[in-house]
């Protein structure tokens, strides 16, 4: 509910609802409609239009205007075809895992998936991978993960909280369970108290190898990807900002050869009410960047 009392009061919202071209036109319509039937009704002296009050145009207007405002209301996704690309970017709010979409997962360069001691919370969508889609079963996670690592050549650290093998930034691996693909990419790097932190350079470079790594090894599938980095990356880019940054490096990627037909970028309805985002302004944003 939040949500919807931050997003009207936005000027993208009013913009979209009352000032774009397709929302002034609905305006003209419904006078258009009202005003036929005033003349019908004159025709037929049902009510003559001397019995109309002067302020009659001004009293259809408004009822025009208050229709189409309540029937655009916030909106909770979009989708934005890219120009002279047969491919799609959606922005949506809501849960990452929904649909068949493969999936995105933010890791730490040592992949670490032990949820039993803290080092990985079970909210965290790493954590929500494990219990929803493998019954906590991080052994299994664990396996599938060392199939493609093996051929990355990692690193010692061995004051390192969890796993004692880090990977560079952007290292990707996959697992793959309820025929879905789960790629989790090492965008984090924990300090010695198990906490992780991101730079939005490393962000990009997480993003960049992630979009080469489906090219080369995933199956054409639509994609789901998280807001990365603004949630225990503790990266200070704004949610907004965020959303195109992730846009504009898969589109980069795609501009010679498609590897997913649809990115969805998924925001958590929590971080919508808690930080004021409005598809609207995102949409407006990003057609102008994509554009």
């Amino acid at each position: 509910m939040k949500y919807f009392f931050k997003s009207i009061r936005t000027l993208s919202f009013w913009r979209y609802a009352l000032i774009s071209g397709e929302a002034a036109a609905k305006v003209f319509a419904i006078v258009g409609a009202v005003y036929l039937v005033m003349d019908m009704a004159d025709f037929f002296n049902i009510y003559t239009k001397d019995k109309y009050s002067s302020y009659a145009v001004l009293i259809i207007a408004a009822f025009a205007i208050l229709w189409v405002v309540a029937t655009r209301r916030p909106i909770t996704r979009f989708s934005y075809k890219v120009p002279g690309k047969d491919f799609h970017v959606e922005v949506r709010i809501g849960d990452l895992f929904d649909g068949n979409h493969d999936v995105v997962v933010s890791t730490n360069t040592t992949f670490d998936t032990d949820m039993a001691s803290g080092l990985i919370d079970t909210s965290s969508i790493q954590g929500q991978v494990a219990t929803r889609f493998f019954n906590a079963n991080t052994e299994e996670i664990d396996r599938q993960l060392g199939l493609d690592l093996a051929a990355v050549h990692g690193v010692s650290r061995e004051n390192a909280p969890g796993k004692k093998i880090e990977y560079p930034i952007g290292t990707v691996a996959r697992v793959t369970s309820h025929n879905r693909t789960f790629y989790f990419v090492a965008m984090s790097r924990l300090n010695d108290q198990g906490n992780a932190s991101s730079t939005p350079r490393q962000i990009e470079d997480a993003l960049d190898a992630t979009w080469k790594f489906v090219r080369t090894n995933g199956n054409l599938r639509d994609l789901s990807v998280p807001l990365m980095g603004t949630g225990r990356g503790r990266i200070g880019i704004p949610r907004k900002k965020m959303v195109e940054r992730i846009a504009q490096s898969f589109c980069n990627e795609a501009k010679n050869q498609v590897f997913s037909n649809r990115l969805s970028i998924a925001i958590r309805p929590e971080d919508a009410e808690d930080f004021a985002v409005n598809l609207y302004q995102i949409r407006d944003y990003l057609v102008q960047s994509l554009h």
